[in-house]
Order: C-alpha cells, then structure tokens, then sequence
C-alpha cells in the first residue's frame, strides 16, 4: 500500500502501487511477493473522499483506470494479497468503510490481525482487517486517534497476528500507523518507509526509487503514527 500527500503524479503512484504488488520493487525479507487479490484507490478531492475498487491483480486493471479522473492532493493505494483464500473478492477489498460518531472511516490494511474479533465479543472471525477497523473507530471521533489510544488498544489484542499496518482516513486528516508484535519474523516485510521533500510526501510498504532516489526514504518506527491534515 502506498499514500502521496502534496504535489505528486497520480499515474507514477499508482504505477508504484502495480510494480509492488508485481514483486519488482520488493527487497523485505517477507515470503509475499505478489499480490493478486483485488484492489482500491482512495482520494480527497473537493473537501470528498472518493474511491474505486476492483478483483483481481491491479496491473490487469490499471490501463482501464480513468487516471485524469482522480485528483486531489491526497491518494491512496492498496492491493491485496489475500491471506485467507476463502476473503477473496471486490467485496474484500480496501479501502474498508467504517461510520461512527457521526463520523465516516476508510482503512487500508496490510497484515493478519486474527484474534481481534474476541475484542468485538464475536464467537468467531469472518474478516480480520474489517473487524480491526470496527475496533479501532467505532465510538471515537478524529480527536480521539492518537498514537497512545493506538497503543493502547492493541495491547489488548491477543498474540497471532502479523501486523496492524494502516492508513486511516477521514475527510478531515489522515493517518499511517505502524504497527507490528516484537516478534514478528519479518520486521523489515512489515516495516513502511517515509519520502519527504519540499513539495511530496510519500509512505509506502516497499522503496519506489521511481518516485524518488533509495538514499532518500527512511523507515518508520514501530508504533510510529503519521498525521496528515486536509485543511493545511
């Protein structure tokens, strides 16, 4: 997944989007590599979020995206690789939706989150990166999304998941949360990277020296929370 802030190409973003979900760009010590199980952008425009979701691989459907159509400074990219095989589907893909407190939420995901359902008092998981999304928004409001609230809530979750990876979106802000257990075996896979200059902000799951030189991205923290304001 990726999100540009600023002054950016929507076509080199989603073409970053389509080169790592293709493997090209991958150098993280993770086992995935390819990522065909659908997709969705997601973009402020006019004080409106808007998005666009579909099945398959993203590098089938790009050429048949109406790229002039998306614009804004705010774009957000996700394609998936489907953990569990039976999630499959345009109907599993992200940006997930999410209104509470009188508050639309979207959501991107990037990891296995299998025992957050228990928080909800469910009996069983039916999707992991839905019910992270009810657990983290339902009852709050923008205010409320800090990195404490974050940290807080998922130390209530039990152990088994992978990573809780995130951009949250608002029509208001935006958010990259990273988030992973100490003993994750792939640190690195599950590591976003930051590219900042004067006019762009970039933060992606992989490196895209496509959109600006390697030397120049840096890795977030774990636990890290970046907040993006629509307004300034």
């Amino acid at each position: 997944m990726i999100m540009a802030q600023g002054d950016f190409s929507v076509a080199a973003v989603l073409d970053a989007a389509r080169a790592m979900s293709c493997g090209e760009t991958a150098q993280h010590d993770g086992p995935i590599r390819q990522h065909p199980n659908g997709w969705g952008i997601l973009w402020h425009d006019n004080g409106e979020i808007r998005t666009l979701h579909g099945a398959g691989t993203f590098a089938e459907a790009l050429p048949d995206i109406a790229i002039d159509e998306i614009r804004g400074s705010f774009l957000a990219v996700h394609v998936r690789h489907a953990t569990l095989s039976k999630n499959s589907g345009v109907q599993f893909s992200h940006p997930l939706h999410h209104t509470s407190a009188e508050t639309e939420w979207f959501m991107m995901h990037n990891g296995f989150l299998p025992t957050v359902y228990q928080q909800l008092g469910l009996t069983a998981s039916h999707f992991d990166s839905a019910e992270y999304l009810h657990y983290i928004a339902d009852q709050i409001t923008p205010a409320d999304l800090t990195r404490d609230y974050l940290q807080e809530k998922m130390a209530r979750v039990a152990p088994g998941g992978s990573s809780g990876n995130a951009f949250f979106v608002t029509q208001e802000k935006a958010w990259a949360w990273q988030w992973y257990p100490e003993d994750t075996l792939f640190p690195h896979y599950f590591t976003l990277n930051r590219y900042q200059d004067k006019h762009t902000h970039y933060i992606s799951s992989e490196v895209i020296p496509a959109l600006g030189a390697a030397s120049d991205w840096c890795q977030m923290n774990n636990h890290d929370l970046h907040e993006f304001n629509f307004a300034e």
